[in-house]
């Protein structure tokens, strides 16, 4: 209510427009579930509470929770039932997938994205993480991080794959060619072999 009279007196009291009573959601943060929140709202629909989003029935972390454990492999049942004791209340399924679905999806463009022509400097690092497929094994993941010409520094691609090896760096950088990189002019990564060769 005081966020509400603030934005009405204090940041447009231009505006002609008044209340409109409030109405009940439901959000989920990490110390539990809240019910039957109270949320206020004016005739104009113009009033946005910086508390959440519009629409929004969880707090970020939580979905970052669901995507960053089933990246590691853990079943979405498995998520369910921790959410369930976080929360006291399970998210089925279905509403996991849907998502991480989502996550996906916005991961696909990011990998797809064009990039700049020119690099000053190409950081090639194989890191290896823990995946459960089936097992637990440890798999690499390809991380690529650029400095542009204007010295900005940032992450280019990262992937997935098996083990380290030089046939899995010429695919990472021929994607990097195929999205736009024409030149390098120092490329930074260790000695394994042909990935110098591949570089060229």
């Amino acid at each position: 209510r005081e966020e509400m009279k603030n934005f009405f007196e204090v940041e447009h009291p231009e505006l002609k427009n008044s209340k409109n009573g409030s109405y009940e959601r439901i959000l989920d943060t990490r110390y539990g579930r809240i019910d039957d929140l109270s949320v206020p709202r004016d005739r104009n629909g113009a009033f946005r509470t910086q508390l959440f989003d519009p629409y929004q029935r969880r707090e970020k972390w939580l979905g970052e929770t669901i995507i960053e454990m089933y990246s590691k492999g853990t079943s979405t049942r498995e998520i369910g039932r921790f959410i369930e004791r976080i929360l006291g209340n399970s998210y089925s399924a279905a509403t996991i997938s849907n998502i991480t679905e989502v996550v996906i999806e916005e991961m696909e463009k990011w990998h797809q994205r064009p990039l700049e022509k020119r690099y000053s400097v190409l950081y090639l690092d194989g890191t290896y993480v823990k995946l459960r497929r089936g097992d637990v094994e440890s798999e690499v993941v390809y991380v690529v991080v650029g400095i542009t010409e204007t010295g900005i520094k940032e992450i280019i691609s990262f992937r997935v794959g098996g083990k380290e090896s030089s046939n899995g760096w010429r695919e990472v950088l021929l994607d990097l060619y195929n999205r736009g990189i024409e030149e390098v002019l120092l490329g930074v990564f260790d000695g394994l072999p042909g990935l110098e060769e591949a570089m060229k």
